[in-house]
């Protein structure tokens, strides 16, 4: 008795959640339709407009700033942009062309600014371009190396006329010490030989004096 409860309260609860879903389905589109009714009169903002065409506000965004030529956008006093149906009917056409075709931002650029009537193909390099961008950059390597190399080699040169003028100094300081260290020695000799000539004549003067 129990199991049979509980089995007909959970299909009251589903049957209640599908008729929930069903009016709320019915709502969003009824909601829709008065929207697609009242384009004429109706100025959306970026986020309301990303919602309109299924896309996200950043999306948005930055198309009205890629293609911003090519968006008929309102702007209010306040500076910001309101889409219109030819805004939003432009945004359509803009994801269409984004979604079910691949065109990139500049092949939808183009796009408008042909009318219609073609699309720019994107480049497809070459394998002699990628070689020559690959040559490029190694050239472009090659160029810092040699500069560096032209740096170095002239903070090497100061470091080594910084290390001779440091070792001639040294020289010179040296040879001035030896020098005075000689002419010191020379006058202590002189002296000394003077002084052993004067003892000399003081002998002399006194034997010659001196009393027998």
């Amino acid at each position: 008795m129990a199991s049979y409860q509980a089995s007909l309260l959970i299909t009251y609860v589903e049957t209640y959640l599908e008729r929930m879903v069903e009016n709320m389905s019915e709502s969003e589109n009824q909601r829709s339709e008065n929207l697609d009714e009242n384009l004429e009169e109706v100025r959306l903002t970026v986020k309301e407009a990303a919602k309109y065409i299924d896309e996200s506000p950043g999306v948005v965004r930055n198309w009205l700033r890629e293609l911003k030529s090519h968006i008929p956008t309102i702007q209010g006093e306040n500076g910001y942009h309101y889409f219109d149906k030819p805004a939003l009917e432009r945004l359509l056409l803009i994801r269409k062309l984004s979604r079910e075709q691949n065109y990139s931002i500049k092949q939808i650029e183009y796009h408008f600014a042909t009318g219609g009537k073609g699309v720019k193909p994107e480049p497809n390099p070459e394998v002699s371009d990628l070689i020559l961008k690959d040559l490029q950059v190694i050239k472009d390597k090659l160029e810092l190396q040699e500069q560096f190399n032209q740096v170095l080699v002239k903070q090497l040169e100061k470091q080594q006329q910084h290390i001779e003028h440091q070792q001639k100094q040294i020289s010179d300081y040296l040879n001035k010490r030896d020098e005075q260290f000689l002419l010191a020695f020379q006058e202590s000799r002189q002296a000394e030989q003077e002084l052993a000539a004067n003892q000399k004549k003081k002998g002399i003067f006194s034997w010659l004096f001196s009393d027998k």
